[in-house]
């Protein structure tokens, strides 16, 4: 079959995707060659089948702005939930103790460091397990910054409005 034309443009002219001049002369290749006719025989059906069905699944499965909308309104309120479920004190602690981090490691790694201090998620941290919380930070911090800053982390943290 590679007499006149390549894989790539067999799997265009069989999907439909090729240029009209190139059909042109892969039909009239056709024509002629029995051995490609036999190929386009076996394969055409195979292929068309396959567009078909790209054809079915794009018309189902694309979904609609408003479908869209939807789905990101959903999203935002479970979002928005979670945020409900922690308490405030601990949100203003967080909020409080990432405020000192940043400074120093920048947004991206004092959100880094609460989130591995936190062990799982931030959602977790509660007001009974805040002063183990607050150590594994102050324990990262030391690593990084030294203890001087670690100690400020553990002192701040404990006067932080998560603790009263």
């Amino acid at each position: 079959m590679k007499d006149e034309f390549s894989d790539e443009e067999w799997d265009d002219y069989l999907t439909g995707r090729i240029a009209s001049d190139a059909r042109a002369r892969i039909d009239a290749h056709l024509l002629v060659c029995s051995a490609c006719w036999e190929l386009y025989e076996k394969q055409a059906p195979v292929m068309h089948a396959v567009g078909d069905a790209a054809a079915d699944a794009r018309e189902h499965l694309t979904i609609s702005d408003r479908q869209l909308r939807i789905m990101f309104s959903q999203t935002l309120t479970t979002i928005r939930a979670a945020e409900e479920n922690t308490p405030a004190q601990i949100r203003h602690g967080l909020e409080f103790l990432n405020s000192l981090l940043i400074p120093v490691f920048g947004p991206e790694a004092a959100h880094r460091a609460l989130r591995l201090a936190a062990t799982r998620s931030l959602d977790q941290v509660t007001p009974e397990s805040w002063n183990s919380f607050l150590e594994r930070l102050a324990n990262i911090t030391s690593i990084v910054c030294g203890d001087v800053f670690a100690g400020m982390i553990r002192e701040h943290g404990q006067m932080a409005p998560a603790v009263h």
